[in-house]
């Protein structure tokens, strides 16, 4: 297909370019309104801002558009795909919660503070939905990942303040806030663009509106750490566009049935079990836990920067037949370390305890080892895989331990 043929195909009309263009610009202008001074003007801002969503839903309502790509009988499967995957991913965030632990909402849940929550947030979702489907409904005549890429980039880059982008000082920082916020964000607006496309701006408001009520409604949340949000906020929309793709084009008949044997579903099923049981690997509901290691206490037989596989240690029978030679990880206050027993002392208020020692360190840890702080003994090692971890944490922050996913 040469260039002349892609122009007409994807890119939009002068007229339609003209209006896109408009669009962003009133996006960028709320964008701006919304982080400058007019914050310090208190309940004036509480009005303002929703009356400017609203009146960019109405300005885009009024203005000639290409509405979405499906036929009118097949928006209510859209629909009802768009609900089932913004459960799945709330189930999968409150199944990490339960392993990792919830946290107490810091979002106002007076009957005020609910009422305020849901008028800020819905004006500011209804308009933004209606964005995109201006956007990409305009610009693409058929499925264009690039237009999909552009504008899902452009509605994550404006989803959070200039201020925050300033204040990323370093390189922990950006990892951190590009894994937990930008890159989930990012991967969310992805799938809504692609349910925007053929589903108009109520699919991607499902979707999306069921996901930020638990967000802002729930009096209480998973208490993640980054890596386990960024897993599973990067995963799961990333798989529930897969799966979704390949459904909804077979049950319309836009593909052949060869076609769609070849993506059928149960592939993507696969994936996302495999990737669910990643996650929750990470997170410890599995007997064996990774822990990425990040200092050479334990050279050369685990260097910095290297991943350990630890087995969990629950019984006391099992504390007990642990001997001199073996690697354990252990928890010190609140730090982890992983240390190798060098003799093991019989007595005192536990009936034994453990000297341990870091094979680089001169001599033996200070303190013994007692049975209930010890977390697993050390199985395997499996080199250098963790170093992005110790990018962004570094080795003055923990002087003797490891990072725990």
């Amino acid at each position: 297909m040469n260039f002349l043929s892609l122009k007409k195909e994807f890119l939009p009309t002068r007229t339609s370019y003209k209006k896109c263009i408009f669009v962003i610009v009133l996006l960028l202008f709320i964008y701006f309104l919304d982080y400058s001074k007019i914050k310090s003007y208190g309940r004036l801002f509480y009005f303002l801002e929703p009356a400017s969503w609203v009146l960019l839903t109405l300005i885009i309502w009024t203005m000639p558009h290409i509405g979405s790509k499906s036929k009118l009988k097949y928006k209510r499967l859209i629909y009802f795909w768009a609900f089932n995957f913004s459960l799945i991913f709330i189930i999968i965030n409150i199944g990490a919660g339960i392993i990792a632990g919830f946290g107490r909402s810091p979002y106002d849940h007076s009957l005020r503070g609910i009422i305020l929550n849901i008028i800020f947030v819905g004006s500011k979702l209804t308009a933004r939905e209606t964005a995109r489907s201006f956007l990409i409904n305009n610009i693409s005549k058929k499925e264009n990942y690039f237009i999909f890429i552009g504008t899902a980039f452009f509605l994550t880059l404006i989803s959070y303040p200039i201020s925050k982008y300033i204040q990323l000082k370093t390189l922990k920082e950006a990892v951190i806030f590009t894994a937990e916020f930008f890159a989930p964000e990012f991967s969310h607006n992805i799938f809504a663009s692609y349910l925007t496309y053929w589903g108009g701006p109520l699919a991607s408001i499902i979707y999306l509106g069921i996901i930020q009520a638990f967000h802002w409604l729930s009096p209480v949340l998973p208490d993640l750490k980054w890596i386990v949000t960024a897993l599973i906020g990067i995963l799961c929309p990333s798989f529930f566009m897969m799966g979704f793709q390949p459904m909804y084009l077979h049950t319309a008949k836009l593909i052949k049935r060869r076609h769609t044997d070849e993506e059928s579903p149960f592939g993507w099923i696969v994936a996302s079990i495999i990737s669910i049981s990643i996650i929750w690997f990470v997170v410890g509901v599995f007997p064996v836990y990774p822990s990425v290691i990040a200092t050479g206490s334990m050279e050369p037989v685990i260097y910095p920067g290297d991943i350990v596989l630890v087995s969990k240690i629950n019984k006391i029978e099992e504390i007990k037949e642990l001997k001199p030679d073996d690697i354990i990880q252990f928890k010190r206050e609140s730090i982890l370390i992983t240390h190798r027993i060098v003799e093991v002392m019989e007595g005192g208020e536990y009936g034994i305890a453990f000297v341990t020692k870091g094979d680089n360190n001169s001599s033996a840890d200070d303190e013994y080892v007692n049975p209930q702080d010890i977390k697993g003994i050390i199985k395997y090692v499996i080199p250098k895989i963790g170093w992005p971890t110790l990018l962004i944490k570094s080795t003055r922050d923990i002087p003797l331990d490891e990072i725990v996913f």
